[in-house]
Formats: structure tokens, sequence, C-alpha cells
């Protein structure tokens, strides 16, 4: 998910990432679901939907929306209709047969490279932008701060985003994270310097999902101060928010205690200055 003509890591342009990250999706199709059955990424739901708030009649939008599970649960929570846009047709087809318009009528998903905002379908501003797990397909700053740019153009006057993205405050990054909650994190480039800035911004990395067949998937881990400096190029103001553990009975005996230390996600809201 890049922008075009834009430089990479390896060295290549960004239309040459953008069909890298295509395939990689389009491999895994919906056995990519089975990640949410894993305890790394069950306190996501509770984290965002404390975040988002009452978004009763809102027109919602959600980037990179892959399987449609942020996409359904937005319309869960009182959205009057979200639209859901991702790169790869693999997992649009899998929504749109997951949630069925006879089914699911306020729900719509098509094909798009999120990134580039000439590519989203034109519509009307929306009140609420998601972004679950977009921001971190970034291999540079420049393609960073497009994407905000991005989420700028669609949010109306007093609109918010919010997104998911690699923890942006892990002080340990650079070590892997084995066995970690059903998954593994294997450090690719310890300090991944962005090839447009010149910067060491912070790690790329490979998970690993312990399913059957495993499979596995590459993103960049940023720090928190390049997403800032990132959205402020584009006009936007971030505030970090606080993970929530899922409200059952491991909360409280320990369960949790080293996912603590390193979370695998962070949660932000974004509003535009």
């Amino acid at each position: 998910m890049s922008t075009p003509g834009s430089a990479t890591a390896s060295g290549g342009t960004a239309a040459e990432v953008q069909s890298t990250q295509n395939k990689q999706y389009d491999k895994i199709g919906s056995k990519y679901g089975d990640i949410k059955e894993k305890p790394a990424t069950q306190p996501e739901r509770p984290s965002v939907v404390a975040v988002l708030g009452d978004i009763t009649g809102k027109r919602c939008l959600d980037l990179a929306c892959g399987l449609g599970h942020y996409t359904a649960l937005l319309a869960s929570l009182g959205a009057s209709s979200v639209h859901g846009y991702d790169i790869s047709p693999k997992m649009v087809e899998a929504a749109r047969s997951t949630y069925p318009p006879s089914q699911y009528p306020n729900l719509h998903f098509d094909v798009a490279d999120c990134s580039d905002s000439d590519n989203l379908p034109s519509s009307e501003p929306f009140d609420i932008v998601f972004a679950g797990w977009f921001l971190n397909y970034a291999g540079t700053e420049k393609e960073l701060t497009n994407m905000f740019r991005v989420i700028v153009g669609r949010l109306r006057e007093g609109g918010r985003f919010v997104g998911v993205t690699t923890d942006a405050h892990d002080l340990s990054m650079k070590e892997p994270k084995r066995n970690f909650y059903g998954v593994d994190v294997e450090v690719l480039e310890k300090e991944y310097v962005a090839p447009d800035t010149g910067r060491e911004v912070g790690i790329k990395a490979r998970v690993t999902v312990q399913t059957e067949p495993p499979f596995c998937f590459e993103v960049f881990q940023f720090r928190s101060e390049v997403y800032e400096r990132c959205a402020k190029e584009a006009g936007m103001q971030i505030a970090w928010k606080k993970q929530v553990l899922p409200d059952d009975e491991r909360k409280e005996s320990g369960y949790w205690d080293e996912w603590v230390q390193r979370p695998t996600f962070s949660v932000i809201e974004a509003t535009v200055e």
C-alpha cells in the first residue's frame, strides 16, 4: 500500500511495493481472519470501541478494510453507513461474501489503493475515518504523510480519525517476540532507515500467525515521533490512546502481564489541525 513513484527500502519504486502488498494478502486471503482468534489481537476490539465512543448515525470510511471485520464493527456500533476499501481483490471478495448486501445494506466494499487519494471513489466527506492495520505498511515518511493526507481529504469538518497500527512506543522493538500470545514477530531490519529522508525510523518485521499451517506478513514499526511528524505535515494532530484488555477472567489472573509490557498495537485518534 504505497504511493506510486516514491522510493522504497529495496531500491524499487512504490508501485513495486504496492504489488508486493497486494500479492501478500491475496495469497493469505480469508485465512487472515484466523489472527483475530489469537490472544495477541483480542485487546483490539475493546480498545477501538473505547476510542470510537458513540458513533450512532455517523457516516464511516474503513481504509484497508481487509475481510470487513472492523467495517462490520462500525455498523454494529450504530454507524448509518460504512464504506470499506482494500487493495486486495481477494480480501474484498471475501468481505462481500461474509457481509452480503442483502443482509448488510449499510456496508459497501470495493477494491482501491487507500494510500492514493485519486484511487478512492469520490464521495461526500465522512464523520469517521477508520484504518485498522493500514499505516504500518508505509515504508517511507513520504508514504506515511500521504496516507494521513488521504485521511484529511476524506474527513468532514469536525470529523475524527481512529486507527490501529504497530506499537509505536515499544522501547524493545528491536527484540523479537517468540510464541507471543499466538504470534511470532521476527525483526528483519533492526534499524530501518526511511530511504526518502535517510533517517532511522524504527524496524521492519515479519509476523507469523500460529495457525495450521502458519501464515506470515511483513510490516513496518515506526516510532511515535515519526507518526507525529508525518501527521503534522499532513495537517493532523495525533493523540495516543490506552489499550483496553478484554473484560473476562484473564484480566485479573496475570495472563496479560507480558502483553502489557509489549502490546501488539497502538491506537491513534487524530483530528485535522
